[in-house]
């Protein structure tokens, strides 16, 4: 048994997949893509989906669409406190980190005159840095970071707003299953509409008739199908609400539909 994330040891997935799975060993991989890869009968992931500042993270529902083995079993909220890093005491003149991070930090780094960086990973960046030691540079990452690769907090808590969280899913292979819940729940659904006028209206249409709050929609362009768009979906459920009908009626309006998952509702953190 183990629990797989994006990144490097230090990173804000670790940490959510220990608040998740605590005493389960978390191994990091270096793309979302392997991460997918790795999952067998006895491994989850744990991926980050979407943030409260950068928006949605789309690799993530890509990959979903492109392994129907693999369902979205559950989700969680983690509260992001991004720390300036550095390895030396010379003024921070660039700052390394994954374009997520570096995007809900814009704000801090334009007002001091910090030069972005994009990174693949945050801790990979604080590991960077620690390795390199180059006066003026520095990352953005995690406290945890900071201790991991022994470097100095330059400066705390420094992403534009106070409120940054990231939705993260636990991803296993598995098989759907769709009784009303016990408790309150999400259903991720991913679909294709005809591509005609009034189409996506119907979608939400069906979903507003029967009471279901629609807690994200966004679109992602299909290859090789030039300015044609696949919708990814969130809807919450009640206590005992049915989703099967919703299910049936959206495959006689849509040319493709998924199911990624009916999970329990987190609660934000």
């Amino acid at each position: 048994m183990g629990v797989l994330y994006q990144g490097e040891p230090g990173a804000y997935s670790e940490e959510a997949a220990q608040q998740l799975f605590p005493g389960i060993p978390a191994t990091g991989r270096p793309t979302f893509a392997a991460a997918f890869a790795g999952l067998g009968s006895r491994r989850a992931a744990v991926l980050p989906v979407e943030n409260s500042l950068g928006g949605v993270v789309q690799e993530v529902s890509d990959l979903l669409w492109a392994h129907p083995e693999v369902l979205v079993a559950g989700e969680h909220f983690l509260a992001v406190r991004h720390q300036l890093l550095a390895a030396t005491s010379a003024p921070v003149r660039r700052a390394l980190s994954h374009p997520q991070a570096l995007a809900q930090c814009a704000g801090f780094l334009a007002d001091r005159g910090i030069e972005p960086v994009p990174h693949p990973d945050t801790a990979g960046a604080a590991r960077w840095v620690a390795e390199h030691q180059l006066p003026g540079d520095a990352a953005i990452a995690s406290a945890a970071a900071a201790a991991r690769y022994r470097l100095q907090v330059v400066a705390e808590d420094i992403a534009d707003r106070p409120s940054n969280r990231t939705r993260f899913l636990v991803c296993a292979p598995g098989i759907l299953q769709l009784a009303p819940p016990a408790l309150p729940a999400k259903l991720s659904l991913g679909f294709v509409t005809a591509h005609r006028p009034g189409a996506l209206a119907a979608v939400l249409l069906e979903c507003s008739q029967r009471g279901l709050n629609l807690s994200r929609l966004d679109s992602r362009p299909i290859p090789d199908l030039p300015f044609e768009y696949r919708f990814y979906a969130d809807l919450e459920l009640e206590p005992g609400q049915d989703c099967a009908p919703l299910i049936a009626a959206l495959g006689g309006l849509t040319s493709e539909l998924r199911v990624f998952g009916l999970y329990a509702r987190a609660l934000t953190a």
